[in-house]
């Protein structure tokens, strides 16, 4: 952790990689067969959004994968809150984009569960990845922190 995030890795035990790789699997993120190895993710204190890097086995990269939320808030030196707004986008390891889970935001939307500030805040990061990941900036130039 330094002012600007909270780095973590984790190489995953074999029961935790396959219930996660056949929920990936599920969603179409990954193929079948392909396995999740390890994860390196990003809490940033100032981005709406957190970074997650999915590798296989043998260390080649399956996706990249954010969480659109309010920044994280640091708790204590080792935990921090980050408050999901519902939308996420994965991108693929060939630059494919897919942006995940509109309809559960718009259900959020509906029921209260967010307020008109985060509902603007979460389109409004979705749209700058997008952008960001066009120009071929998102992830590359978040990188650095994982």
């Amino acid at each position: 952790q330094d002012e600007t995030c909270l780095r973590t890795f984790k190489t995953l035990p074999n029961d935790i990689s396959e219930r996660l790789s056949g929920s990936l699997v599920e969603q179409k993120l990954i193929r079948p067969g392909q396995r999740v190895g390890t994860i390196s993710k990003v809490y940033f204190f100032a981005e709406p959004f957190n970074l997650l890097e999915f590798r296989a086995m043998d260390g080649n990269l399956l996706g990249h994968y954010s969480d659109i939320g309010e920044p994280a808030i640091p708790i204590s030196p080792e935990r921090i809150q980050m408050t999901d707004l519902f939308l996420d986008i994965w991108r693929y390891p060939d630059g494919q984009l897919l942006e995940l889970d509109w309809d559960e935001f718009e259900g959020a939307i509906q029921k209260q569960v967010i307020t008109s500030a985060q509902a603007g805040l979460a389109r409004a990061a979705m749209q700058r990845l997008i952008e960001e990941a066009a120009r071929g900036v998102y992830p590359s130039r978040y990188m650095d922190h994982l």
